[in-house]
């Protein structure tokens, strides 16, 4: 398989709030603590602020934390580098309880206060799709590491949006390409279990149409949308097993995820049917001797599969700070600020016009290599992973070897929409 092949990376126009006169806009501007003003803040000395407003508590607060660690090492080690253009980087951060309306209160205070000049996260795709209309109205730039609705960089998308992590359409195509390949034109039953909002429901969608397209002889027997966060699926749990499908796929991810595979075993399901599901790290991790050995996962960037010396370094690093290895929302949420950081050397500016213009078709130096920031959408061309769940998984306190080997990778030319799709989205 491909290797991340990484390489080493190496004033501001602040938000122009919504104030009701220039005077107002100016004096706003120049009170950006020490940012340099509209004009592109290349001068040296102060401080620039960037703000992480996630999900830090509830069921699947592990993404938005670890994610926010991402952010918050990345900054460390650009400071320690002597800064970016000259400034020390800050960051702010903020628990968005997974709630739209928290979110953008959140991001409101960020920019109005803390005059931040990026926004990173969050986690659910229905706040951050809330979020995108503060940053798009007040021309900041938002890095979406987690969150990964397609209509993210669709319905909500402005050319301020970057889109970090494989969408809701890339991911189900990923486990419906890896099923194609197991199954070689074999008949199957299949059940889906999702959480009932965007994210779930068009994960659900996107692989059942992938299913579609790659020629899988299925029968869809079941579909359960329990409510995110519930705690109690029993009843949805008992549906799926009446069902008796031969592979379940299922959407959910951090606690939820945690939570199905311990209610499901003692249905158990696994003995009976392939559970599909986002069995990375943490997930893995929380469950420990309870990690489902042979179900089938699919993660956005497992570590486990890359032998390359700057990611090993990189896991090293992390794990020194904070006492255990990255997830991928930690890697992911470093390599955003990677990016947000190439584009404000190249642009020489802060400014979200700027940045956004040089980050547009560009392809930054990352952890995860040098892909291409796609033009039409800012979609990260990134790769899918998936693989088998290791004995190890469950045998380990700390493993370093999640996945049965070899790790299966879809190429995002082959998962994700073309750009005339896109493009057709956005309209």
């Amino acid at each position: 398989m491909a290797r991340f092949n990484a390489q080493r990376w190496t004033g501001l126009a602040a938000a122009l709030l919504m104030c009701g006169s220039a005077a107002a806009c100016a004096n706003a501007a120049a009170g950006t603590g020490g940012s340099g003003g509209a004009g592109g803040g290349s001068g040296s000395g102060g401080t620039v602020t960037i703000g992480e407003s996630t999900t830090l508590s509830g069921a699947i607060a592990s993404l938005g934390q670890t994610g926010l660690q991402g952010v918050q090492l990345a900054a460390a080690d650009i400071n320690a580098k002597g800064g970016l253009l000259g400034k020390q980087i800050k960051v702010v951060s903020a628990d968005d309880a997974a709630t739209p309306a928290t979110g953008v209160s959140n991001v409101r205070t960020m920019l109005d206060a803390d005059h931040a000049v990026a926004i990173f996260g969050p986690v659910a795709s229905s706040v951050a799709s809330a979020e995108e209309q503060i940053t798009n109205a007040q021309q900041i730039p938002i890095f979406l590491h987690t969150s990964n609705d397609i209509g993210l960089t669709t319905t909500t998308y402005s050319k301020y949006v970057f889109q970090d992590v494989p969408n809701t359409v890339m991911e189900p195509r990923a486990a419906a390409d890896y099923l194609a390949t197991q199954l070689h034109g074999k008949s199957v039953t299949i059940a889906t279990f999702a959480p009932n909002y965007s994210f779930g429901q068009d994960t659900v969608a996107g692989f059942i149409q992938a299913l579609k397209a790659e020629n899988v002889h299925y029968t869809l027997v079941k579909q359960e949308f329990p409510p995110l966060g519930a705690t109690d699926i029993s009843s949805y749990l008992a549906a799926i097993e009446s069902a008796q499908p031969d592979y379940v796929f299922n959407a959910q991810f951090g606690g939820d995820l945690v939570a199905f595979t311990k209610q499901a075993e003692s249905y158990g399901l696994f003995a009976k049917t392939k559970v599909i599901a986002m069995y990375d790290y943490s997930v893995l991790q929380s469950l420990g001797s309870a990690a489902p050995t042979g179900a089938i996962g699919f993660d956005r960037a497992p570590y486990w599969t890359d032998d390359n010396s700057t990611m090993s370094a990189f896991v090293d690093e992390f794990r020194a700070k904070y006492g255990d290895a990255p997830s991928e929302w930690a890697i992911l949420g470093y390599a955003a600020v990677q990016q947000w950081a190439w584009g404000v050397e190249h642009a020489k500016s802060f400014s979200g016009d700027a940045v956004s213009a040089a980050l547009s078709g560009a392809s930054p130096a990352t952890i995860l290599g040098s892909p291409q920031i796609r033009a039409c959408d800012h979609q990260t061309e990134l790769p899918e992973y998936v693989g088998t769940v290791s004995a190890q998984a469950a045998s380990s306190s700390d493993p370093t070897h999640l996945w049965d080997t070899p790790a299966f990778e879809a190429q995002f030319d082959q998962i994700d929409y073309s750009c005339a799709q896109m493009t057709a989205l956005q309209k």
